[in-house]
């Protein structure tokens, strides 16, 4: 246990310190084309696909050609042969998409197709896909007979693979991630699959990171080695395959926790999480609507989202309801939309079908004449949008940019912020000016386009970074696509407990940190 001491001193630290205009136009857009289709998988306890956030008829025109009522293989460029699963079939259910209309009883009427619903394991994976639906997947990885007893209250379940009403934790996390109604990217395709237990989690999250037709993962869950406190102290991630599926190009998004009670007060590290700590891992923290940073929320964090008072399908009764969401479960879906989107619209911008994951390449294509832009080439990598993802967030505490009010107030410097939101804030559908979640890609998207200069970024953010990095490669391992590079170019900057006493802390409290003993399941 000699890790937990630098770690917890790292937590107190942080505690106490303290694009193209015609993509955006449904009417003017071209047809969509199966080849830049994106595929979000969203990693949950739960939820239920009868809600109009996942009804293909209540997608945007654009994405209204995909031709969600046939079998992903026989359409979907890379996705695995039928012989790849145990079984491989639709699930049909009663779709009414009518304000109003009340999941429970559309549950009940297919209670005898949701009877033929297997669970996966280590004996094979029973896919099913949901015709008439944006959901290409639907799956449930189950208990083992090794497992400790399944909690079902402790992972939010109703006993149900898929609830028959919206109160899942799911219902929440899916919606903003690819919701029509709710979500950052209602474009994009969902592959929903459920788990039961921690250990079953960690299967569904390995099966998943080996899928090249999925191109990013949200995963609103963390485990820890506490039973009181979430200490976010943990080593159960198949961390080979994970890195091996981010250079691939797949990017996986992880919550950064909500402190350890859960409660937004006392920070948790995510250092030595196998979840949220290595460097390939794109860790969300969460801030509130008024620009202020969580205290309590996981520390470091790559980028955030909104933790409070978010629209969604959240605790819905009807396909059409839903209350607000919040915490780093509420800002890691919408990060990864805000990824997906961006994708959807850059594979879109290049000619043809540019769906593709090898090699850390995510779409190709014909060369978009744009200078020196990121499409120049015809080739946009998993690394070149992760970048535009995190120098098109805006910083909080003085750092946000209201372009309709046309106000612009000075980048906050306290290395503290960093900490808690890493590059910044995506603001979604809370943005200032009432169309954020659009504002939020065009930033992402108008510079890889070379439509748009990129955010100018506040001083320091390169070489606190480059710290960040350095400690998530010492734990974890050692990655190229990191900020640090272990190289004469890029040294580490000098340690400064007065200017910089957050990224001081982390520089100087990282070498004493190694990873937690694997867990026993």
């Amino acid at each position: 246990m000699r890790p937990l001491r630098p770690l917890l001193a790292l937590s107190v630290a942080a505690a106490l310190l303290s694009p193209l205009a015609v993509l955006q136009a449904s009417a003017a857009a071209p047809p969509a084309l199966a080849g830049d289709a994106t595929v979000i998988a969203v990693i949950d306890s739960g939820f239920s696909p009868y809600h109009q956030d996942f009804l293909a008829d209540r997608m945007p025109a654009e994405a209204a050609g995909l031709p969600l009522k046939k079998a992903p293989d026989t359409w979907l460029p890379g996705f695995p042969k039928p012989s790849a699963f145990a079984s491989y079939s639709p699930l049909n259910l009663t779709l009414n998409g009518a304000d109003g209309t009340a999941m429970d009883k559309l549950h009940a009427a297919d209670a005898a197709q949701w009877a033929t619903v297997k669970e996966s394991g280590s004996k094979g994976v029973n896919y099913r896909w949901i015709p008439g639906t944006k959901v290409i997947g639907a799956l449930t990885f189950g208990t083992e007979a090794t497992d400790r007893p399944v909690d079902r209250a402790a992972f939010g379940s109703t006993g149900t693979i898929y609830g028959s009403g919206g109160a899942e934790h799911g219902m929440g996390t899916s919606s903003v991630a690819v919701g029509n109604n709710h979500g950052a990217c209602p474009q994009c395709l969902l592959v929903f699959i459920q788990y039961t237990s921690q250990s079953s989690a960690e299967r569904a999250l390995t099966w998943a990171m080996k899928q090249p037709w999925i191109d990013a993962i949200s995963n609103s869950y963390g485990f820890s080695a506490g039973v009181a406190v979430r200490d976010r102290v943990y080593n159960g991630t198949d961390i080979v395959t994970e890195k091996a599926a981010s250079e691939r190009g797949q990017t996986i998004f992880f919550s950064s926790g909500n402190g350890l009670e859960n409660a937004f007060t006392v920070p948790n590290s995510t250092l030595t999480s196998s979840q949220e700590g290595p460097d390939w891992v794109v860790t969300v923290g969460a801030t509130d609507p008024n620009g202020k940073d969580y205290t309590g929320t996981g520390k470091p964090a790559d980028v955030a989202g909104i933790g409070t008072g978010y629209p969604s399908a959240y605790n819905s009764t009807t396909v059409n309801n839903g209350a607000k969401f919040s915490g780093t479960s509420n800002a890691t879906p919408q990060v990864a939309g805000t990824y997906g989107q961006s994708l959807w619209q850059l594979r879109r911008a290049l000619p043809g079908a540019s769906r593709v994951q090898a090699g850390g390449v995510i779409a190709k294509g014909t060369a978009v004449r744009c200078g020196g832009c990121d499409l120049k080439d015809g080739v946009l990598t998993a690394g070149e949008l992760r970048q535009r993802l995190f120098t098109a967030a805006l910083p909080t505490e003085g750092g946000f940019t209201d372009g309709a009010a046309g106000v612009v107030e000075s980048p906050a410097v306290a290395d503290t912020r960093w900490a808690a939101e890493g590059y910044g804030t995506f603001r979604g559908t809370l943005n200032r000016s009432g169309n954020g979640a659009r504002e939020d890609v065009t930033r992402v998207v108008g510079p890889a386009l070379g439509t748009a200069k990129p955010q100018a970024r506040p001083a320091g953010e390169t070489e606190w970074f480059r710290v960040d990095s350095f400690c998530r490669q010492h734990i974890w391992g050692t990655w190229s696509g990191g900020a640090y590079k272990n190289d004469k170019a890029t040294p580490l900057p000098a340690a400064d407990p007065v200017a910089w006493p957050t990224r001081t802390a982390i520089q100087t409290g990282c070498p004493a940190l190694t990873q937690p003993p694997k867990p026993i399941y």
